[in-house]
């Protein structure tokens, strides 16, 4: 009878073994596919972020260009305007020739200075309009990292606690083991 008892508690004792072995790896399991299912986000996330801040820079590539040819368009119609009404005023004043050449002179000069003020006031404008880009740019960058970040921490807290509790797990085991060794050798 004890041969009984002592092989049944043995099979019994097999079983429970196998359950912890088939729990534990279906824990492990569980917790790589979680794992790759966060990487796949990550992966997904960082190359959305990629293409939008490509179509962003084909964005402002073609802005850029569109505003460079609004103000050359801008520019050249203004100085045409310029140049007309001044060569009416010449014939309406029908002035000597030394005087003409030396309004000519000065117009000349004043539409140059106008062109430089211009060309000028063109180039702080750009330069403020690439700023804001930059810092926009910047900005979502930040706000990509902080997302990753956040998503990496996660993770990295989640796999500690089932880190935690698989451990204590093992503890809970092999106490157990120890008590039963105990109990056999009693």
């Amino acid at each position: 009878q004890e041969e009984q008892e002592w092989k049944q508690l043995q099979e019994e004792q097999q079983l429970q073994e196998e359950l912890k072995q088939r729990h534990r790896e279906q824990r492990q399991e569980a917790l790589r596919i979680a794992r790759e299912e966060k990487e796949k986000l990550e992966l997904r996330m960082f190359y959305e972020e990629e293409e939008e801040r490509r179509r962003a820079e084909e964005r402002r590539q073609e802005y850029k260009q569109k505003r460079k040819e609004e103000l050359r368009s801008k520019r050249e119609q203004q100085e045409k305007e310029e140049l007309e009404s001044f060569q009416k005023e010449q014939e309406q004043l029908q002035l000597s020739t030394e005087e003409k050449q030396r309004r000519v002179a000065s117009r000349k000069d004043e539409l140059k200075r106008k062109k430089e003020q211009q060309e000028q006031q063109e180039q702080e404008e750009y330069f403020r309009e690439q700023q804001q880009l930059e810092q926009e740019r910047q900005k979502r960058k930040e706000s990509q990292k902080a997302r990753l970040d956040k998503v990496r921490d996660e993770r990295q807290k989640q796999e500690e606690q089932e880190w935690k509790q698989l451990q204590e797990e093992q503890q809970k085991e092999d106490h157990n083991k120890n008590k039963q060794e105990e109990n056999k050798d009693n």
